[in-house]
């Protein structure tokens, strides 16, 4: 795909930013490329020679003797962006993402598409390098979104000198109104990274907003501009979305901005108008003065603490507007709370975009996307969440695969597992009552059911351990302990529970893709797991002068990142093999099993058709 990308040169650079007048403070680059632009500005236009540096000659240099003082305040003067201001950019190209972030902490990547951006109200300087066959098209956008702002582009000079489309046109008549323009010549022939021989027109505007205050005005245009287009269906589905939650969101939030805006802008005119007439009797009287002193009524620092407060404001809204779809789009009802806070600890990262249709759809398609991904990772972290809470859960075994992190696998115990779970006279509590769904959605995915069924969150609350006995759910029976504090769990069957094994295994290479790929010493140390555990166990603690419990095993073999963890590793893996030994099991790969029945074999774990999708990523 061809997005058009000719960095801008550093000689045309500094005309561009040479056309700003106010002091910037907050600059948006919405066709960033690779960052040449701002690069070009903080570093201080270092190829650029000083008589080509036009607002050098307005500064007051210090007259100092010391050539390297002089040269210093030169550096600083020429330095026209200050590395602390916010900086906002928007790039087709995701594969110019990581040049532009390297260009700061205070820069931030708020959105691909610039055409899909909704509002630029925070920005007062829009500097910008459009494509040049959509260069009115950006421009224009550029000014219906900016509030009160500046903007320089460099655009084909075709588009002015033949103004024959009413875009054209009107974009003419800004500039007459508003701006200035400039014809150069050959700005893309030297210093630039592809070069192109192209007359283009350097472009000036200024947006000042209206002071006027016109309520009929304002309710006309507390409404979107444009249609939301629609979720593609299979996003939607598989997401669980609303139909309309993209499109009531996406509402909702424009008319937030825009009443926000609106509230501002009167809160700063009122503020102007109370301080044009003067101040109190009391005021007058501590200060000294009479009826004709007026506190500071510099409409620039009001038009300063109003883009302040509304891009506060704006960050606010953009936070909850993107809350309501991160919410929504599964985390709640399909994911584990493990996976759910662990993507929404990432969510930092989506709040910097701007909140956009574009923005948004690209979010949900990449989450659509993601999905096998984000349930394998569900399925592992309840694997070792069984494991980890309680040392009686773990059977070790001989892996598929014998390398230095692979030498033995973990599995859990087929026949039941114990975890703590403490409840209060009203029943479970927040923690206890997640987890158990945690359970209950894993192994519902893991047997082709998406939604609710009779599961342990469900036994819990219709209090069917009441009287101490052995409930019964669709997957497990359990048995709760009330004195101790845990909760016993009994597959109804091996396959159960060997559903999340074989997973694991396979996804961690502790188990070879097909099981009829490993021999018959394999398979047989697999299924003994439980009692082989035992002697693997005892042979361990007579090998070594510390006390480790299997969840600790576990922890070294997960992480196995420091020397200690590999010791463990080895250590257990020598004794596995001690074992094996001595009752003659050589484990390895089948002599009848071919490559081409591999190949062919279906993959070792498959859903129901309703959830098929979601697994095909795997």
């Amino acid at each position: 795909m061809s997005f058009q990308y000719y960095a801008t040169g550093e000689h045309t650079a500094v005309k561009m930013w040479a056309k700003f007048k106010k002091p910037i403070e907050h600059v948006c680059e919405p066709n960033a490329g690779k960052g040449h632009l701002l690069r070009y500005a903080l570093d201080g236009f270092s190829g650029v020679s000083d008589d080509e540096v036009p607002w050098l000659s307005e500064k007051n240099m210090p007259d100092i003797e010391s050539l390297s003082l002089k040269t210093q305040f030169k550096k600083h003067y020429r330095q026209i962006l200050d590395r602390n201001i916010p900086i906002s950019v928007i790039e087709i190209d995701v594969s110019h993402h990581p040049n532009l972030k390297e260009i700061g902490s205070n820069l931030k990547i708020v959105g691909y598409d610039f055409l899909q951006t909704e509002s630029l109200a925070t920005v007062t300087h829009v500097i910008m390098n459009p494509p040049f066959s959509e260069g009115v098209t950006h421009v224009l956008h550029a000014w219906d979104i900016v509030y009160e702002a500046e903007i320089v582009a460099i655009i084909n000079a075709e588009t002015i000198r033949n103004p024959y489309s009413a875009d054209r046109k009107r974009l003419v008549e800004l500039i007459q109104k508003y701006g200035t323009v400039e014809f150069l010549k050959d700005e893309f022939i030297h210093d630039v990274e592809r070069k192109t021989k192209v007359e283009v027109a350097l472009i000036y505007l200024e947006k000042i907003p209206d002071n006027g205050f016109d309520v009929a005005a304002i309710l006309s245009e507390l409404s979107p501009r444009k249609k939301v287009e629609d979720l593609e269906p299979e996003i939607n589905h598989a997401l669980a979305l609303p139909g309309n939650l993209v499109e009531n969101t996406f509402e909702r939030y424009h008319i937030a901005v825009n009443a926000a805006v609106k509230s501002i802008q009167a809160n700063m005119v009122s503020e102007c108008a109370e301080n044009s007439l003067g101040v109190t009797l009391e005021v007058m009287q501590s200060k000294g003065v009479n009826n004709n002193f007026r506190l500071n009524s510099d409409k620039r620092s009001f038009q300063k603490a109003m883009n302040v407060q509304l891009r506060k404001k704006m960050d606010e809204l953009t936070r909850k507007a993107w809350s309501q779809i991160i919410r929504s789009s599964l985390l709640t009802d399909k994911l584990s709370n493990q996976a759910r806070r662990k993507m929404e600890s990432e969510a930092e990262s989506i709040f910097q975009l701007e909140f956009s249709i574009g923005n948004v759809h690209g979010f949900l398609a990449g989450l659509y996307a993601s999905l096998g991904d984000i349930y394998a990772d569900m399925i592992c972290g309840m694997f070792d969440s069984i494991i980890g809470r309680d040392s009686d859960n773990v059977a070790f075994f001989k892996t598929w695969k014998s390398n230095e992190k692979h030498r033995f696998g973990m599995r859990i115990r087929r026949s039941r597992f114990i975890f703590p779970l403490r409840m209060s006279f009203s029943g479970l509590n927040y923690e206890a009552e997640q987890f158990l769904a945690d359970i209950d959605k894993v192994f519902g995915y893991l047997h082709g059911i998406s939604g609710k069924y009779n599961g342990l969150v469900a036994g819990f609350q219709n209090n069917l351990h009441a009287n101490g006995e052995r409930a019964k759910t669709e997957y497990f029976d359990y048995r709760y302990y009330p004195g101790v504090g845990s909760i016993h769990i009994f597959p109804k069957s091996h396959q159960v529970i060997e559903k999340l094994n074989l997973f694991v295994g396979k996804r961690r290479q502790w188990l070879p893709d097909q099981m009829e790929a490993a021999n018959d010493d394999f398979l047989k140390q697999y299924e003994e797991a439980e009692d082989l555990s035992k002697k693997y166990l005892t042979v361990f603690r007579r090998t070594t002068t510390s006390t480790y419990r299997p969840a600790q095993l576990f922890s070294a073999l997960r992480h196995n990142t420091c020397e200690s963890d590999q010791e463990i590793c080895q250590q257990m893996a020598d004794c596995i093999d001690t074992v094996h030994t001595e009752l003659n099991l050589q484990c390895g790969p089948s002599l009848t099993y071919s490559d081409k029945e591999k190949e062919t074999t279906e993959p070792p774990l498959r859903l129901a058709e309703s959830n098929q999708l979601i697994f095909e990523a795997l």
